[in-house]
């Protein structure tokens, strides 16, 4: 699932070189800029929390891992966000599904709700925060 995404290093380094699932996750945000090539950045939050968690997030409670990943030239295959967005967030109980180039949501009901080809997946960031 991770094969493609460039920086995951990090991430192996922060669950001890098991690579966290990218289901049951908790889409935010899609930014879109375009351009030359379009970008595209999904910001979005996972269950999987690391067993040996640095001692920051220890202190600050933190019991949530956001991630926002970055993806270059991209290439929409299919787009079926639609009405029922929630305020607070885009998808909820989603998967990220990465075949070579080619990433697709999927709901939790199976429903393909974004599927793309993409040049360069990369971790723009990851984060620990406290969530209510």
């Amino acid at each position: 699932m991770w094969s493609i995404i460039d920086g995951k290093e990090k991430v192996e380094k922060l669950y001890n070189g098991i690579l966290p699932d990218l289901e049951s996750i908790y889409i935010h945000e899609f930014t879109i800029i375009t351009g030359e090539d379009i970008e595209l950045d999904i910001r979005f939050d996972i269950k999987d929390m690391p067993k040996d968690m640095p001692s920051k997030w220890i202190e600050r409670k933190i019991n949530t891992v956001q991630f926002v990943f970055g993806f270059l030239s991209v290439k929409f295959i299919e787009f079926n966000i639609d009405e029922d967005f929630k305020k607070e967030c885009i998808l909820k109980s989603e998967k990220i599904a990465i075949d070579k180039n080619k990433i697709t949501i999927i709901s939790s009901e199976g429903k393909v709700e974004l599927s793309f080809l993409s040049k360069w997946s990369y971790i723009k960031s990851m984060s620990g925060y406290q969530q209510d």
